[in-house]
């Protein structure tokens, strides 16, 4: 048993990244023309785009990706199925990535208490998957690690879980196992997605308070207190 689980997201959250996800809209089965319109209508802007398999894929930065999930949320349709290229981020590139430096302290004094356990849980992916440009193989699990390392953390690869979805629930179920197995009196989670956020919440009624949840949204690389149960 422990008395704290401190989990972190990476992207925008531990690390600024440059990776950008594109992202496509099919509707009544072709490319949607008026997609990129939509996009700008929301206040998110591509920062290139290009053609693969008869679907126009326009690429956002990580930022406006979870900003893109909170809008498309609330306009579903039969009619439309958005497509994804996440090749981008199946590394991390060292060289470019820049440090939270407020979000990497509070993961080292975590790392130190030893009744504390600590854990990355990412929406990148470990597991090859098919894009646009074909077979993509990921290297997140070990570069997320090296890349912490260098900041001054003792994390290890085991310790870091790419879920390899943008589904706030692969991020729930991840923290529930380790809720289930330690057994930790507060749970601290930090992202910069609200969606996240909102979803890692909800387990205050699933365990009944205990236990307890604080949450905390991650903007510019500084955290704010959301909810506790």
């Amino acid at each position: 048993m422990i008395d704290n689980l401190f989990v972190f997201d990476f992207d925008d959250t531990l690390a600024e990244t440059t990776a950008l996800i594109g992202i496509a809209r099919e509707y009544q089965g072709k490319d949607d023309t008026s997609f990129r319109s939509w996009l700008i209508e929301h206040d998110l802007y591509p920062v290139n785009e290009q053609r693969a398999n008869e679907l126009t894929y326009f690429y956002l930065t990580s930022e406006d990706f979870a900003n893109y999930q909170k809008a498309a949320s609330d306009f579903i349709s039969e009619n439309i199925e958005d497509h994804f290229d996440f090749t981008d981020t199946a590394k991390v590139d060292i060289e470019t990535a820049k440090q939270n430096s407020e979000l990497i302290q509070i993961l080292k004094r975590a790392e130190n208490d030893p009744k504390t356990r600590v854990i990355v849980v990412t929406a990148r992916s470990s597991e090859s998957f098919e894009s646009p440009s074909g077979t993509v193989t990921p290297t997140n699990r070990e570069d997320i690690a090296n890349f912490l390392n260098s900041a001054g953390s003792s994390i290890q690869a085991s310790q870091v879980f790419p879920v390899g979805s943008s589904s706030p629930d692969a991020k729930v179920n991840v923290v529930k196992k380790y809720i289930d197995a330690l057994g930790p009196k507060t749970v601290y989670f930090y992202d910069d997605n609200r969606l996240n956020v909102d979803a890692m919440h909800q387990l205050c009624d699933d365990y009944n308070g205990i236990p307890n949840i604080i949450t905390y949204t991650v903007k510019n690389g500084v955290p704010a207190k959301n909810q506790e149960c």
